[in-house]
C-alpha cells in the first residue's frame, strides 16, 4: 500500500453527506471533522417519485462535491493525485450510505435501478 493510498482510503471511509436531520456516513465511522454536505429535503415529498428523483440527484451532487474536495485537499497536502478511480468509489460509497441510512424504499429502488448500487 502506498502512502497515497494509506491517506486517501480513510477519507473514503469517513466521507459524509448530511440529509436534513439525517446524518449519512459513507461508512460507520465516528471520526470528528469528516467532510459533510447538507442536502435540503424540506421542500420534497418523499412519497412522490419526482421528488425522490430530485433527492437522489441532490445526494449524488453532494457526494461528488465532498469527494472531489477530499481529492483536491489530498493533492494540496501531498502533491500526489488520488489513486485512479478513488473519487468514483468515494461517491458511490457515500451515495450508497445515504440511500441506506435514509431508509426510503422508493429511494432505494431508484438507486438500484440506476445500476450504481454497490454490493460490498
Amino acid at each position: 500500500m502506498t502512502i497515497t493510498t494509506k491517506w486517501i482510503l480513510p477519507v473514503a471511509a469517513v466521507t459524509a453527506v448530511a440529509l436534513s436531520s439525517f446524518s449519512i456516513n459513507a461508512a460507520e465511522s465516528s471520526v470528528e471533522g469528516a467532510p459533510t454536505r447538507s442536502v435540503k429535503v424540506w421542500d420534497l415529498d418523499l412519497s412522490d417519485s419526482q421528488d425522490v428523483q430530485t433527492l437522489y440527484q441532490r445526494v449524488q451532487i453532494a457526494a461528488t462535491d465532498v469527494c472531489r474536495s477530499a481529492a483536491r485537499r489530498h493533492w494540496k497536502e501531498t502533491r500526489t493525485a488520488a489513486p485512479m478511480g478513488w473519487t468514483d468509489a468515494c461517491v458511490a460509497d457515500a451515495v450508497d450510505a445515504a440511500v441506506r441510512d435514509v431508509g426510503n424504499p422508493m429511494l432505494a429502488a431508484l438507486h438500484i435501478r440506476t445500476g450504481v448500487a454497490r454490493n460490498d
